[in-house]
């Protein structure tokens, strides 16, 4: 079996050294060639075996929209004479300008190329080739930006974005262009040419990254120029690891032919050996009063990123304007776990209204600064409330009328115990008034005119008698 095996090899390959018969293959158009344009090439044909070769006829497989045909067949071929022809043919409106898989620019297929000939002993022989056809490429990239909360980087194919940490929140900017002509010039199509959707593809190599792509890109015209919001988020356990993202950008033109580009950039994510993050700061209330003392509470959320776990880390508050320092230490944190720390801290009643900046600080093995971060703190202006004016009703020939009275505040008197007492009121009224005085002198006068006009009429009836 095995040297039948072996004969059937030595045959297949004696056959395929035998073949005399070999044909180049053909690209028509170009990186910059428009559509809607007739195009041409030159086919090489070679005797590899030493036999002149002649007839010689050429087929082909492919879509009648490419209008492929043969021009200047030669008569006969030898070794040491190759032979050439003319393959022309039509680059349609819809050919893709780009491998619909990787989105890389070359040609594409479009058919199949065969040539026949007959070799010095009378015998056929025949090649098979792929005709190939390429279009402009009109759909690209821009500009890449990617923007993280420790760095900031613009990005072309195949770079590199450093000393990414777990936790890190990025947003990624893609900016697209169409890169078709605003001018339609001789009205061949070939410009002023729109997009009606782009589509926006990020892809994370690995879990660690997350990626979300907010929207894509609708009716993006003849030079115009459009950007896409991307978010990545690297996780808070991520390890150690570059991660690749794959950056798609792909759209079909009003015409039905696909344009785009793919680029790939890696984000490498490192862990330190020793990383508190503050994750939180929450201050409550935010907001105080000037009018009174008071306390507020400060929360602290950290997480150990590093490489290790911690037995000795610290949190440390302080509101330098208030002279406030306070710091917990000792605080056991295993690798990628969390805690939160409480602080209490006064405001003082003298302080002024304003903003003031509470800092916070990270530390490990207890004194060596890990983190830092800062919130503020609002003291409003006290405000005195408002005390209302009393009203009284005076009556007067039985109507009534509301009048507003001010009343006199009290005045305060400090006692010899320190306590205050409100001093008597001052009083007034008729009977200290001039008017009153007068009235009183009347009614006397009247009462003794009474009682002399009874006296007389008294003496009178005591003398009838």
């Amino acid at each position: 079996m095995k040297r039948i095996a072996m004969f059937m090899v030595l045959v297949a390959v004696f056959a395929i050294g035998a073949t005399a018969l070999q044909v180049s293959t053909p690209s028509l158009g170009g990186s910059n060639q428009d559509r809607n344009a007739n195009v041409t090439t030159s086919v090489t044909i070679t005797s590899n075996s030493g036999s002149d070769l002649s007839n010689i006829q050429v087929s082909f497989v492919a879509d009648s929209k490419y209008s492929l045909s043969a021009q200047g067949l030669p008569t006969n071929v030898t070794a040491s004479s190759p032979g050439s022809f003319t393959l022309n043919g039509f680059i349609p409106l819809d050919l893709d300008g780009v491998d619909p898989t990787t989105l890389k620019e070359g040609a594409v297929k479009v058919g199949t190329l065969t040539v026949t000939a007959t070799n010095s002993s009378g015998s056929q022989e025949s090649a098979t080739v792929d005709v190939l056809m390429q279009a402009v490429n009109q759909l690209e990239i821009n500009k890449a930006r990617i923007t993280c909360d420790t760095s900031s980087k613009s990005l072309d194919d195949g770079d590199t974005i450093k000393n990414l940490k777990p936790g890190e929140s990025c947003q990624l900017e893609i900016e697209v262009e169409n890169k078709f002509d605003d001018n339609d010039r001789d009205n061949l199509k070939r410009g002023d040419i729109e997009f009606d959707t782009v589509d926006i593809n990020v892809d994370s190599s690995n879990s660690d990254v997350d990626v979300d792509v907010d929207d894509d890109i609708s009716n993006l015209g003849a030079d115009d120029k459009d950007s896409a919001l991307v978010d990545v988020d690297i996780e808070d356990d991520a390890d150690d690891r570059k991660v690749t993202l794959t950056i798609r950008v792909s759209g079909r033109d009003e015409n039905g032919a696909l344009h785009g580009e793919e680029i790939s950039v890696k984000l490498d994510i490192e862990r330190l050996t020793h990383d508190v993050q503050i994750r939180r700061i929450e201050v409550s209330p935010s907001r105080v009063s000037a009018c009174e003392p008071s306390n507020v509470n400060v929360g602290v959320q950290i997480l150990n990123q590093g490489r290790r776990d911690e037995r000795e880390a610290a949190v440390e508050v302080s509101v330098p304007d208030f002279k406030f320092t306070d710091k917990k230490g000792d605080i056991e944190l295993d690798k990628d776990d969390s805690t939160s720390v409480q602080f209490d801290v006064p405001v003082p009643e003298d302080v002024e209204p304003g903003v003031y900046r509470v800092d916070v600080r990270s530390f490990f093995d207890n004194v060596a600064q890990s983190n830092i971060g800062s919130v503020d703190l609002v003291v409003e202006e006290c405000e005195e409330p408002e005390v209302p004016e009393p009203s009284v009703n005076v009556e007067s020939q039985g109507t009534s009328t509301q009048t507003s009275v001010v009343s006199e505040p009290s005045q305060v008197v400090a006692t010899a115990q320190g306590q205050a007492q409100a001093a008597p009121a001052r009083s007034s009224g008729l009977s200290q008034s001039g008017a009153y005085v007068a009235l009183l002198v009347l009614a006397i006068a009247i009462v003794l005119a009474l009682i002399a006009t009874m006296v007389v009429v008294l003496v009178r009836t005591v003398r009838k008698k």
